[in-house]
């Protein structure tokens, strides 16, 4: 049997610019994940989870990628897997197994917004590694992760598949895949992720360890992909997010604590400057009004999910304030980082 722990993610700077290649976001992965566990299976395999009502069951050998749209990322995972494993390990067939996803990323009044659906096809990735014993590197692992959640998503910049794959704290530069050609039926050819992908560069960050991570939710739930559609983003926004993301990564780096705080407010405001008025919710507002000296912003894509908060002394008053205005506070741990970078 296998039993992994996939971390969730939080965006802390450089988002929406880290969509177009070449551009760099800073993300750390949390503690707050998921599990998946496999053992083997004598005659069909299924998927169990906690967040899905009903299993589903596919035969491994005759794996025919007809899964419901609620197991759409485990079955794109899976399938990536699989195309990748005949391409590279001929006399390796996969057995039939039992899948079981534990998700901590749901909270009781919903999602917190921390990457479910990259946490779970890193899962599926990372528990098949470790059960069939491929011996896959991080970097073939990252690149199958990504391939599975490009196919179901069709765009974003896959740094939660790197924060989640490796751990840690890390700034993260996104890929040019333009130039990899489609197959057939809409994948990009698992042949590629032997390939060099052009503009990739994922980098540990040292975290100061007296930083702590204050995620501030507010369980109006975000859909990303819509949020990207028609935003059309100057070259000055991106320009101007690459200079001031570069600019926190040595603030993180050298730990100054007050300069970090300047860049996440300078992150803010090129954001809240060129997105569009619903990016800001209501809730969030009451977020940013709140930070005044402390280091913080809203996360990832806005229109809803989360904010978060970096403090280096006692937090009580902001979580206070939070809880008044129906945003949950919840203490983020940062994740181990993983493999080499």
């Amino acid at each position: 049997m296998t039993k992994v722990f996939i971390p969730g993610k939080l965006f802390l700077a450089g988002e929406y610019a880290i969509t177009h290649p070449g551009n760099t976001a800073i993300i750390a992965a949390t503690t707050t994940g998921l599990t998946v566990e496999i053992s083997a299976a004598s005659a069909q395999s299924s998927v169990f989870s906690n967040t899905i009502s009903h299993p589903w069951q596919f035969q491994m050998a005759r794996f025919d990628n007809h899964y419901t749209n609620d197991w759409r990322y485990v079955g794109s995972a899976i399938e990536i897997i699989r195309n990748y494993m005949t391409l590279n390990y001929k006399n390796r067939p996969l057995s039939d197994i039992t899948i079981t996803v534990i998700s901590h990323l749901n909270g009781p009044l919903g999602k917190i917004g921390l990457g479910s659906s990259a946490a779970v096809v890193v899962g599926i990735i990372e528990a098949f590694n470790d059960f069939f014993q491929l011996d896959l590197p991080i970097l073939t692992r990252f690149k199958l992760a990504s391939l599975a959640h490009l196919h179901v998503q069709k765009n974003g910049s896959l740094g939660d598949i790197a924060a989640i794959t490796y751990g840690g704290v890390i700034a993260y530069q996104s890929p040019d895949l333009s130039e990899f050609v489609l197959t057939d039926n809409g994948w990009l050819n698992p042949d590629i992720i032997n390939d060099p992908w052009p503009k990739l560069a994922i980098t540990s960050l040292p975290w100061p360890k007296n930083w702590q991570l204050l995620l501030g939710a507010t369980h109006e739930s975000a859909d990303t992909k819509s949020a990207l559609t028609n935003m059309n983003l100057t070259q000055k926004f991106l320009s101007d997010s690459q200079l001031i993301v570069q600019d926190i990564i040595h603030t993180v780096v050298v730990g100054n604590y007050a300069h970090f705080a300047q860049g996440l407010r300078a992150n803010q405001r090129l954001l809240t400057h060129n997105l569009p008025a619903g990016y800001v919710t209501p809730k969030l507002a009451v977020l940013l009004d709140s930070l005044k000296d402390i280091a913080g912003k809203i996360s990832g894509a806005g229109f809803g999910d989360n904010g978060f908060a970096v403090f280096n002394d006692n937090a009580d008053q902001l979580i206070r304030f939070w809880q008044l205005h129906q945003i949950d506070p919840q203490i983020i741990v940062i994740s181990a980082q993983k493999g080499n970078l």
